[in-house]
C-alpha cells in the first residue's frame, strides 16, 4: 500500500513542482532565475531552470508530513529535516547568491551532526581494527561523519554535469539496492529509498534526454546527503560489510579524488576551482570530436548512456558481494583501474606541460 501511495503522490507532485519550475524560468524574467553563467562545466546555449531539486524536496516533504498514516516515513522525516542545510547551501547558488567554496563546505556541517545525533547514522566500522578502535570514540565517529557526508555531497555534485547523469546514476543505485533486498524487517528502510526513486524518477524524466529543468546544486546535495545515509543505515542495520557502502558509491568517490589530485599535483591549482576535465567532461569532448553529433542533448544523452553502462556492473556486483568484505575491496580496486585507464586514454596531454 506504501508502493502505490508513492507512485500516486510522488511522480504527480515532483512533476508538477518540474512544471512550476520550467515555467517560471520560461516566462517570468528575474535575474536570479536566469541560468547562463560562465563556467568551464556550462554546456547549454539558453537558460533552463536549475531549481529541479526543489521538486525532489518539496514532493518529499509534502508526502512524508501530509500523507503518510502508517508512521512509514518516519525516517525520511527526520533525514529532510536534517538535510535542509544541504539544501539551501545549494539553492542559494542556483539562485545566484555566490558563495564561496570554503564557505559552502562549513555551511554543509550541520547537516551530517544532525544525522549523528537525530537518526544516529554513524559509520560504525572499516573492518580495520586500528581505525574501528578510532570510530568507538564518539568525537573521531562524528568527525569521520562529517568529513564521508560532505565529501560525497561534493562528489555528487561533481558528477551532475549532463542532462540526466547524476539522475540516472542515483536511480541506479536505488534500482540496485531495492533489487537486492533481503530483510523483511525494516520497512521504513525500504519505503525511504522507494520514495526518493519516485521524486527523484519524475526530475529524471523532465531532465533527460531533452534538458527541460536541471536538478541544481540543490538538487544534487539533497540527493548526494539522502542516498548515502539511507545506504550507510542500510548497511549496518543488516551488518553487510562497510566496504558494501563504498562499492556503490565508488564512482562519485574516485571522480572526486582524481580530481583533487588532477588539480593539486598535476595543474597545481586550488582543489576547490572548477575545471572541465572530469571524467564525463573527457567522454563528452572525445564524442564531439570522434562522432560529432550536432546536437549537444544527442552528445549528453550518448554521454550518460556510456557512464551508466560502465558502472552498472560495479554496483550489481556489490549488491551480491555485500557481505564479503575482501570482495567488495577488489571491486573498488577494478573500478578505480578501469576508471584510471579510460580516464588516461581520454586525458589532453597538454595538460601536464602546463606550468
Amino acid at each position: 500500500n506504501s508502493y502505490n501511495l508513492d507512485l500516486k503522490i510522488f511522480i504527480p507532485l515532483s512533476l508538477f513542482f518540474c512544471y512550476l519550475l520550467w515555467a517560471s524560468n520560461k516566462y517570468i524574467k528575474f535575474e536570479w532565475l536566469e541560468n547562463i553563467r560562465n563556467s568551464p562545466q556550462t554546456f547549454h546555449k539558453k537558460s533552463t531552470s536549475r531549481l529541479g531539486g526543489i521538486a525532489v524536496y518539496l514532493s518529499l516533504l509534502i508526502t512524508a508530513v501530509f500523507f503518510d498514516q502508517s508512521q512509514n516515513y518516519d525516517f525520511l522525516r527526520t533525514a529532510l529535516l536534517c538535510s535542509f542545510p544541504v539544501f539551501l547551501t545549494g539553492l542559494l547558488d542556483d539562485l545566484k547568491l555566490d558563495i564561496k567554496p570554503s564557505l559552502r563546505i562549513i555551511l554543509m556541517v550541520p547537516t551530517p551532526i544532525l544525522f549523528f545525533y537525530l537518526l544516529d547514522i554513524s559509520v560504525e566500522s572499516l573492518s580495520v581494527d586500528f581505525l574501528d578502535f578510532l570510530l568507538q570514540q564518539e568525537f573521531i565517529s562524528l568527525v569521520f561523519l562529517i568529513f564521508a557526508i560532505i565529501g560525497i555531497i561534493n562528489a555528487f555534485n561533481i558528477i551532475d554535469g549532463f542532462n540526466g547523469l547524476l539522475l540516472s546514476y542515483a536511480l541506479t543505485i536505488l534500482v540496485s539496492l531495492i533489487l537486492g533486498y533481503e530483510n523483511e524487517n525494516g520497512m521504513n528502510w525500504l519505503t525511504y529509498m522507494i520514495a526518493i526513486f519516485f521524486a527523484v524518477l519524475a526530475v529524471f524524466i523532465v531532465n533527460f534526454p531533452f534538458g527541460k529543468i536541471f536538478l541544481g546544486d540543490a538538487g544534487a546535495y539533497l540527493i548526494g546527503a539522502l542516498i548515502p545515509v539511507g545506504l550507510i543505515k542500510y548497511t549496518f542495520d543488516n551488518d553487510f560489510s562497510p566496504w558494501f557502502v563504498l562499492a556503490i558509491l565508488i564512482y562519485p568517490v574516485t571522480e572526486v579524488m582524481a580530481s583533487i589530485a588532477r588539480k593539486v599535483l598535476i595543474r597545481g591549482r586550488s582543489a576547490l576551482e572548477p575545471d572541465g576535465l572530469h571524467f564525463h567532461m573527457l567522454v563528452y569532448k572525445k564524442i564531439t570530436k570522434r562522432i560529432g553529433f550536432k546536437k549537444i542533448k544527442q552528445r549528453h544523452f550518448l554521454v550518460t548512456l556510456i557512464i551508466l553502462i560502465f558502472n552498472f556492473p560495479f554496483m550489481i556486483l556489490a549488491n551480491y558481494f555485500k557481505t564479503e568484505t575482501l570482495i567488495l575491496v577488489l571491486i573498488c580496486f577494478w573500478y578505480v583501474l578501469a576508471y584510471l585507464a579510460v580516464y588516461f586514454i581520454l586525458f589532453p596531454k597538454h595538460i601536464f606541460k602546463e606550468k
